[in-house]
Order: structure tokens, then C-alpha cells, then sequence
């Protein structure tokens, strides 16, 4: 079923991808006053199809009054005409713009694939993981092998500290109740710190788990986590499916909802790691950051707080059981895209089609470009910058950026409500600035990463 998308974007500002054409043409000696103030970014445009700058009248309805409806006048027409392909759930030029630079990218990955790199190179990783990747007949000839002692170091779990300690394994890329990430410190900005936050739902939020309007997700998504663990092998799935859903209904009950998680100032909660173990006993907090790496750390910043308080209570109270059949069922949805078609088809059933309304998987090679990218997207960014960003192209986006920060001086110096002493605060924080445009000065470094062709 294809479906209309709504948008409200009609000018495309194209100020990062400098894409030319195989074979430009001579420019005229005669040219006019106008174009010969045509900017370098405007023919940028023009040459990628998708205009100059300004308003893109197509996609209007003029025949319309703005004072009536404003919405359909500026996007009537696009409204009216364009579908969007089965595999999006909503399309825009975003979507072209993103699909044509997928188009780009696999003729790079191709390339690579097929050539004789030399072993180590970044040519050779790319290649060979995107071979890997899209050689179903070997994915599924190997079957659950490759998972089979993921799965079975799962269900040998035997406390609750273990638990912990495979939740925090990045490398399983394990669900768990908290999870975290690192960030500057929002109050102290010269450091960083590790955020823990509320975590653990194979549905998108909450709301999935208790509102009336969600109760057909809901019976699905139930039957989804027995067909996974069923296709996996695994004793008494419908039991382990309905305890797993029993405590991701628990969890979902004491998150905060999305709301309240927008508020800066209830989602900066400093304590130090005794702390937090002494305000949330249930969880293994030591064992936890140990696995994941951040042992280390000294103080953390707790953003959901009677929330997480709460999910180590959740987690002390569920049986080890539950945790091990909770953990092989989240690995399995994971590692679909890399596991047998059922499990894969599966899989996007339930988060494509059920959760998004999309009806066609996406073509295996466009999945490959997306996990290649994941994977190694510095490595395919170098040779993408090569070919399709010039230096010219990053200098006039650096020269654009220093000219807003130049007019931003200016205006900081002509508030008349600014006082000396916040101007100079002002323009320090300006001074600040860090621009980052299209690619690093230093790329990436992925000699350590060891990719295997045919071992997805």
C-alpha cells in the first residue's frame, strides 16, 4: 500500500555533497551579469538535479488561498502526485538525496569487492564485508551456527552478577534495563562523563506497553518474541516469550515518559558510583561498567533517576531465567539482518511492517551499504570525499561558516541589552566554536578490525 507522505520542506539547500557531472561543458564567453554572480554552491545544485536555491513552486497548490491552508498550498501538489516506495514509511527529498548517495556508495563498496586489495587495507575490509553480507546462500547454510555459542553462553547463566556482566558486553550488543553512553558533562563542559538511562524495551516506548491504542502491537510483539526464540531452537518458548513480555511490561510501567525526559534539569542527576549503588541496590553496578568498559569511572550522571532506582529493583526481583531467555531473544533480533532468511523475515514482519506499516524489505545490497557504513563508514567516507566532495567544496562551506560567526559578532556588539561583561562571556563561546564539515583531518583507523569474507 503506498501511502502519501507529509511534508513541509519544499527548498532543498544542497551545501555539503559537491557532485559533478561525468563530462561538464564548456562554459559560454558569453554570459551575463547574472550568471556570472551564480554561486559555485547554486551550480552544485543544478548540476544534481535538484535546482537552484529557493522555492521549489512544483510541489505547490497555488490555486489555493495561504490564509485557507497554508499547509496544503506550499505542499498540495507533491501531496497529490508522489507515493512512497514500499520500503519507506514516509518519503521526502530527503529519501532521494539519501538513495542517491546509497547508489554512490555501492559502486564504491563494489569496486573494492571485486578487486584484489591487499590483506589489511581498507579496500579489502570494505569489500569483503560487503561481500559477506550479501552472500544469503552461505548465511543460510551456515544456519544458527555462528550464534550457537552466544546463544548457549546465554542460557548458561547462573546469577544475577553474570547477567549483569553479559548486559555490559558491548560485543553481544546485549539489551539491559540501563544502558549509557558518554557525553561532555552538560554543567562542566571541559570534561566527560557516562549518562545511565532508562533501557531494556523491544517496543518503542512506553506508551506500546499501556495505552489501549497499542493493543494489537502488543499481541503481536508477544507472538513475535515466541516465533524468534522457536525458529532459534529454544525449550519452552511461549513460557519464555510471555515472561519476557511479563518484565518489559514491568519496565515500561516505571520509565518516565518522553516528555519528562526532555527536561534538562530532572535529567542531570550526578552521583558518584557509591552513591548510585547505595540509591539502586538491585543491580550489579560494578560488574556492569566493568564489562562495558568503564570501570574506571568515578561519577556517572543518572538521568531517569526513581526510574533507574526502580528497573534495579525489576531486575533483582526476575528470575535468572527470565534475564537468559530476555537476553537470547534481543540477540537474536540484533543479529537478524546476519542469521537465516526466517529469522531476518521474521524480524521485519514485526519492525517493519507491523511497528512502520512498511510492506518490501529493502534490496539485500542497499542493507549491505547500510551496515558497511555502520561498521566502516570512515573507511568508505575517504574514498566518497575523493570522489564526490571537492577540497573547493569544504573551503566554501568552511568560508560560510566563519561569515556567520563574523555576523553573529556583530550582533552580539549591537545588543543594547547585553551588558560588557556578557558580550565578552558572548564572544569567547564564539570563539569556541568548533566547525565540522564533511569529513575529519584525521580519519578513522581500522587496522585492528579483522574482516573475513564469507563469515557474516
Amino acid at each position: 500500500m503506498n501511502k502519501l507522505f507529509l511534508t513541509g520542506v519544499i527548498a532543498l539547500a544542497l551545501s555539503a555533497c559537491d557532485q559533478k557531472p561525468a563530462e561538464a561543458p564548456e562554459a559560454s564567453t558569453e554570459t551575463t551579469a547574472s550568471q556570472e554572480t551564480t554561486t559555485s554552491t547554486e551550480r552544485v545544485a543544478l548540476a544534481s538535479g535538484y535546482g537552484t536555491w529557493g522555492v521549489d513552486k512544483t510541489a505547490m497548490n497555488t490555486e489555493l488561498k495561504p490564509g485557507d491552508d497554508f499547509f496544503r498550498y506550499v505542499n498540495g501538489t507533491w501531496l497529490d502526485t508522489v507515493e512512497i516506495p514500499d520500503i519507506f514509511a514516509g518519503y521526502g527529498v530527503v529519501h532521494l538525496l539519501f538513495e542517491e548517495s546509497e547508489e554512490q556508495i555501492k559502486g564504491i563498496i563494489e569496486v573494492a569487492a571485486e578487486s584484489n586489495a591487499a590483506a589489511g587495507s581498507a579496500e579489502q575490509k570494505v569489500g569483503d564485508y560487503f561481500a559477506s553480507f550479501v552472500d544469503v546462500e552461505a548465511i543460510d547454510t551456515k544456519g544458527l551456527e555462528p550464534a550457537s555459542a552466544d546463544l548457549a553462553y546465554f542460557a548458561g547463566l547462573s546469577s544475577h552478577d553474570e547477567v549483569a556482566h553479559a548486559m555490559g558486553r558491548s560485543d553481544l550488543a546485549a539489551d539491559s534495563p540501563m544502558s549509557g553512553w558518554i557525553d561532555g558533562d552538560f554543567k562542566q563542559p571541559d570534561r566527560y562523563l557516562f549518562y545511565v538511562l532508562q533501557s531494556g524495551l523491544g517496543l518503542p516506548d512506553r506508551d506500546y506497553y499501556l495505552e489501549e491504542k497499542f493493543a494489537d502491537e502488543r499481541t503481536a510483539y508477544r507472538a513475535f518474541i515466541e516465533q524468534m526464540l522457536m525458529l532459534a531452537e529454544i525449550e519452552n518458548a511461549a513460557d519464555k516469550a510471555q515472561a519476557i513480555y511479563d518484565v518489559e511490561t514491568r519496565m515500561a510501567e516505571v520509565h518516565w515518559p518522553s516528555a519528562k525526559q526532555r527536561n534538562r534539569s530532572l535529567t542531570y542527576n550526578l552521583k558518584t558510583m557509591d552513591a548510585l549503588i547505595a540509591y539502586a541496590p538491585g543491580f550489579p553496578w560494578r560488574t556492569f561498567m566493568d564489562s562495558s568498559g568503564m570501570g574506571d569511572q568515578t561519577e556517572v550522571v543518572v538521568r531517569e533517576s526513581d526510574a533507574i532506582q526502580n528497573l534495579a529493583a525489576i531486575f533483582a526481583e526476575t528470575p535468572v531465567e527470565t534475564w537468559s531467555a530476555y537476553l537470547q531473544f534481543h540477540y537474536l533480533s540484533a543479529h537478524a539482518a546476519y542469521l537465516p532468511a526466517t529469522i531476518d523475515d521474521a524480524n521485519f514482519a514485526f519492525f517493519g511492517t507491523v511497528l512502520n506499516g512498511v510492506e518490501t524489505k529493502r534490496e539485500r545490497w542497499k542493507r549491505g551499504v547500510q551496515s558497511v557504513n555502520n561498521a566502516m563508514g570512515e573507511a568508505i567516507g575517504q574514498v566518497y570525499v575523493d570522489k564526490y566532495f571537492s577540497p573547493e567544496s569544504k573551503a566554501a562551506m568552511v568560508d560560510l561558516v566563519e561569515n556567520l560567526k563574523t555576523s553573529f559578532g556583530k550582533r552580539v556588539d549591537s545588543r543594547e541589552w547585553m551588558s560588557e561583561e556578557t558580550k565578552v562571556e558572548a564572544h569567547n563561546k564564539l570563539a569556541n566554536f568548533t566547525s565540522k564539515i564533511g569529513y575529519p583531518d584525521e580519519w578513522k583507523d581500522y587496522s585492528a578490525l579483522e574482516v573475513v569474507r564469507g563469515d557474516a
